[in-house]
């Protein structure tokens, strides 16, 4: 026989025997369940028998077990319950519903009710004291230096695809999606990948001086989005998206005493009040990886807190490390939205040099959303994974490497295409089936025709425009409006998009008002200088804008225009205004560490509309003059700095990510008498700042502080006009129960500060915690005065104050105490609704001004 032949021979046999020793899995999926209500447990601990193998149930009880050894028994224990062990097949798979019996023992003492937990003589506090004790030691952060190469990939789910679903009439343009569609293992359930992100990092930090950054090597994206474009054709800001992914799903430090995620402080089981937050239990001493470790159960003592249940391996030795923590959220939790949360860190023993140290290697956040959490419907399953290695201890890093005031830095300008052989060099694991397709399964939906009018519409919904090629036709929200001065009003306008010219925008609009019959509009043309869309961060860009429009004085919308729809209903009349005609050249620039400026040259005319008169002071009243108009040409430098705060740069504007840097501007403004027909000489500087305090577990706190003057002899519409709210809708930057134009100052100071406890108090009510109901408190406080050269009664030349039809005084000057407003109110009504109860503390006297009023607003939060 051949030589070659008999090579394949023996090739083909070794094959064989190969197949024929390996040994099929055993497989052990389940649900368990207490025997005698039947509800699910979670995080109960699952192991085989005599392996080094344990998982938890998840949020519903839910569990999956493989090994190709050869385990006969599965052991289930959970505190306050008797261990139950259940005899399984070896190599085959099963699926079981194990109910467990509360013990009668003295472990029942122990169980998670609150009248028989005791602090006292509780091993398990006492080991979670040490551990707290040892944690500066044992964190990352006590070593001089560290670095590390981290791969992550964060994927986002259609979730709980069943067979019904998949039948849907309306889906049957899109049956090829379901061909790509994954089975959790734990759950059964069937979830279709939509959105897959992988990135890789290298992150460095130094202990003294503290300085902390990472390097983004590569990025790679695939499903509604092109990584390749700040914007997309569906109108997303990529860079948003991928701000605020990091922002919901920020790095996690089990040390930490508070720990963020989704924008919402959760007390960490190590915290140094989380003996008041939390009970312990030691479930059971165990051997992992050759050592001895203590399984800790931890539980919130209240359900509805912001706080975790899980389980973690603490090592029984000096160190009292934590190896290993899997922990989630309690069912009856008063977190919006998230159906599950799951969390899973695991650490090992690094060896760098001398150094000897545990490190973290695996970070896994598992996070489940529905418009209603406790609904069996479709929900949006996102997991983020971590995989750090590669890891360097207490050796130098050159100051080069933090040469940038930012946490994140990018590589190359190649960081987002590098080819598919660079991300199978450092890809941890390999991508799915049906991750490897979202891409290509996204793109065959986009040709889809309903996929397209869907799309359409989403945009239209979403932004108020209509895209038609490279023009962007709207604004929906201000198609039409109500004033008492011009009536039913109606606006329509366009602009370019990106399809255009990409860092051009060429915007207009026409309003017509059918009570005043005047035309009102606005053009305008920016450019941005680096290439990029021109609301692309960070912004390099010149603007040029002439407009006509009805302007309110002292009007505060907190983000919305004033010929908004929803301005429309107001509580009083709003029959005095001014008619502004401006023309602004203005030029922006800002810094990747966030400080920017703009500088803007402005000529403005503004006139009276409506009941308002410009009346001059100190003339014959019986016989009074007129000011037809002011005509200012202005100068102003607007500088903001708000260190390491992220945007989302929507259509229409951006919306920043909730965080707790504080914000800083500065605004002056210099008026020039005689260009183009100025009036006045003057100076405005306005300084403010602002910041967001988590307080967890008392909630959160925003402050807003701010302080202006202005010098030069000016009428009081160039004064500062209080900020005032006349609708039903709560706006935090305005005084809800101030009437418009009914307070001026040449100086003020303002406090605005408002806190949410995130239902602390009424979590603990029963039957009103169901509700999940949370409160709200706020105060606002307004110190200002008036010079006597900007005060028309006591000096000729000015414009005297607006009166109403009876002769009253409707414009005033703060005296000696300041204007207060306090509020307090219930958040999350429907887990949507925020409504208030204001009340204003003084000046009531004052003719029209209302001494209480129940304002109300959208808010949704998790």
């Amino acid at each position: 026989m051949p030589l070659k032949k008999i090579f394949t021979l023996v090739f083909l046999l070794f094959c064989f025997l190969s197949l024929w020793a390996q040994k099929a899995k055993t497989i052990v999926h389940g649900v368990i369940r207490d025997a005698e209500t039947k509800v699910s447990l979670a995080y109960a601990s699952v192991v085989f028998e005599g392996l080094d193998i344990i998982v938890r149930t998840d949020i519903k009880g839910n569990f999956y077990l493989e090994s190709d050894q050869d385990p006969n028994v599965i052991r289930c224990s959970y505190i306050g319950y008797e261990t139950k062990t259940t005899p399984i097949t070896v190599g085959k798979y099963q699926d079981l519903e194990i109910f467990m019996v509360e013990s009668d023992s003295k472990l029942a003492e122990i169980t998670i009710r609150p009248e028989k937990y005791s602090r006292k003589n509780n091993p398990a506090v006492d080991l979670i004291e040490e551990v707290f004790r040892h944690k500066d030691q044992n964190r990352k952060e006590s070593l001089d230096f560290y670095s590390f190469e981290k791969y992550e990939k964060l994927r986002v789910d259609l979730n709980n695809i069943t067979d019904e679903f998949r039948k849907k009439w309306y889906l049957k343009p899109f049956k090829f999606i379901f061909n790509n569609v994954d089975t959790n293992l734990v759950t059964q359930k069937v979830a279709l990948p939509i959105y897959l992100r992988e990135r890789v990092l290298d992150g460095y930090y130094q202990k003294d001086p503290t300085k902390q950054t990472a390097i983004l090597r590569g990025i790679k994206q695939s499903g509604f989005t092109d990584e390749n474009e700040e914007e997309d054709a569906l109108g997303v800001d990529n860079e948003g998206v991928n701000a605020y992914l990091n922002s919901a799903f920020s790095d996690i430090d089990i040390y930490e005493p508070k720990i963020l995620l989704l924008g919402t402080e959760f007390i960490g089981p190590l915290s140094g009040i989380a003996n008041s937050i939390y009970r312990f239990y030691i479930v059971d001493t165990v051997v992992y990886q050759g050592k001895k470790y203590a399984d800790v159960f931890f539980a919130p003592r209240n359900k509805a807190d912001l706080a975790f249940m899980g389980n973690m391996l603490v090592a029984l030795d000096s160190s009292y490390a934590v190896m290993k923590v899997e922990m989630g959220v309690p069912k009856e939790i008063n977190l919006n939205y998230v159906s599950d949360l799951h969390i899973e860190q695991e650490f090992e023993v690094i060896k760098s040099g001398n150094t000897e140290k545990l490190m973290l290697v695996r970070d896994a956040v598992t996070v489940d959303l529905k418009i209603l959490k406790k609904s069996k419907g479709r929900s949006l399953l996102s997991h983020k994974t971590s995989y750090f290695q590669n890891y360097t201890l207490n050796i130098p890093i050159p100051d080069t490497l933090f040469k940038e005031e930012t946490l994140l830095q990018k590589d190359t300008g190649k960081v987002n295409k590098r080819d598919e052989q660079w991300w199978e060099s450092r890809r941890v694991g390999q991508l799915s089936r049906a991750e490897q397709f979202v891409e290509k399964m996204v793109d065959s939906m986009q040709q889809v025709p309903l996929f397209k009018f869907l799309s359409a519409v989403g945009i239209v919904v979403s932004t108020g425009y209509q895209r038609v090629g490279f023009i962007d036709i709207g604004s929906l929200d201000a198609f039409y409006s109500y004033n008492d001065i011009e009536g039913d009003r109606f606006r329509l306008g366009g602009r370019t998009n990106s399809k255009l010219i990409k860092p051009l925008i060429l915007e207009a609009y026409g309003a017509y008002g059918l009570r005043d019959r005047l035309w009102k509009y606005d053009v305008g043309v920016t450019w941005s200088f680096n290439g990029k869309v021109p609301r692309a961060f960070p912004q390099n860009q010149i603007s040029l804008t002439y407009e006509k429009y009805l302007r309110v004085p002292g009007l505060s919308l907190d983000g919305l225009s004033q010929d908004n729809t929803v301005f429309s209903l107001q509580r009083t009349a709003n029959n005095r205004m001014l008619l502004n005609r401006t023309f602004k050249l203005e030029y922006k620039k800002e810094y990747k560490n966030q400080l920017s400026y703009n500088i803007a040259l402005l000529h403005k005319r503004v006139d009276a509309a409506g009941l308002l008169l410009f009346e001059l002071s100190g003339g014959n009243p019986d016989n009074p003059d007129y000011s037809t108009s002011i005509n200012t040409a202005e100068a102003g430098l607007f500088v903001r700095y708000a260190p390491t705060q992220k945007f989302y740069n929507g259509a229409n504007g951006r919306i920043a990510i909730p965080g707790q840097a504080p914000v800083f501007t500065f605004t002056f403004k210099n008026g020039f008498k005689g260009i183009g027909g100025s009036q006045f000489n003057f100076q405005k500087l306005v300084l403010t700042a602002e910041k967001r305090f988590m307080l967890a577990p008392l909630g959160y706190s925003d402050l807003h502080l701010s302080a202006g003057r202005i010098w030069g002899k000016v009428p009081y519409p160039m004064l500062e006009i209080h900020p005032a709210n006349q609708t039903y809708f709560y706006d935090w930057y305005a005084y809800n129960l101030m009437n418009f134009i009914e307070f001026v100052s040449d100086q003020y100071a303002t406090i605005l500060v408002q806190h949410n406890l995130n239902g602390f108090i009424l979590n603990k009510i029963p039957l009103v915690k169901k509700l999940q109901w949370r409160e709200n408190f706020s105060a606002k406080v307004l110190f200002g005065a008036l010079d006597q050269a900007h005060n028309p009664a006591q000096t000729a030349g000015l414009f005297v104050f607006p009166k109403d039809t009876e002769g009253n005084t409707l414009t005033h000057a703060l005296g000696k105490k300041p204007y207060v407003e306090l509020s307090v109110g219930l958040s999350n009504i429907f887990s949507l609704i925020r409504i208030d109860y204001v009340w204003r503390v003084n000046y009531t006297e004052l003719p029209g001004a209302p001494k209480w009023g129940i304002r109300a607003m959208l808010s949704p939060k998790f």
